[in-house]
């Protein structure tokens, strides 16, 4: 008879530890699905980031209004393009402000639905962040790393949303988080449990 239980407590053991290593292997593939999601949605606002660098950079090296033509090739968008979301002057060209070509740039992003699609891919990520917060056995680390990566993602996400600063100050900030958010997935891959 005690032999029975004593196999019965067995099996039972067993059987947890195989629920909690489903548990764990599951936790820690939504883990890693989170930490990509975030890692492409800053790949997203990096090229944003990028071409507001670009324009603001050309805005401020202009030695007068900018053609039209000239900011299509800056930008890579089509002439019609820019003569839609772009100030355009009496002479037909873009004044050199570049205030207002950045500006110009966001209403470019946000008309086009590129701002709204980065914002519900946060706001996704936002809702599976707060699905994990009860982090299994061995993994707080890991989710303390990714609550790290999120809060610079979003940093990176609201300066896509409202540019402001210098163009030096943008770009530092911009190189800063860049490096933070890569150096935060490398860390969440770092210290994520191998084995159960």
């Amino acid at each position: 008879m005690k032999k029975g239980i004593a196999l019965l407590l067995l099996a039972s053991f067993l059987a947890l530890v195989g629920c909690n290593n489903k548990e764990g292997e599951a936790y820690k593939k939504d883990l890693q699905d989170v930490a990509d999601k975030m890692l492409d949605n800053a790949a997203e606002v990096e090229v944003i980031l990028d071409q507001y660098a670009t324009v603001w950079d050309r805005s401020i090296k202009s030695k007068g209004a900018i053609p039209v033509e000239e900011m299509s090739t800056v930008t890579g968008f089509e002439q019609d393009v820019v003569e839609e979301y772009f100030e355009i002057n009496a002479a037909g060209n873009i004044p050199k402000d570049f205030s207002t070509n950045i500006h110009s740039l966001n209403s470019y992003y946000d008309g086009t639905g590129k701002l709204k699609e980065i914002q519900d891919a946060s706001d996704d990520v936002k809702t599976k962040i707060n699905e994990l917060n009860k982090p299994p056995e061995g993994y707080k680390k890991v989710y303390d790393e990714l609550l790290d990566m999120y809060t610079y993602t979003e940093e990176y996400l609201e300066m896509a949303l409202n540019p402001s600063g210098s163009l030096q100050s943008f770009n530092e900030g911009k190189n800063q988080l860049t490096s933070d958010i890569s150096s935060k997935y490398k860390r969440v891959e770092a210290v994520m449990p191998n084995k159960e």
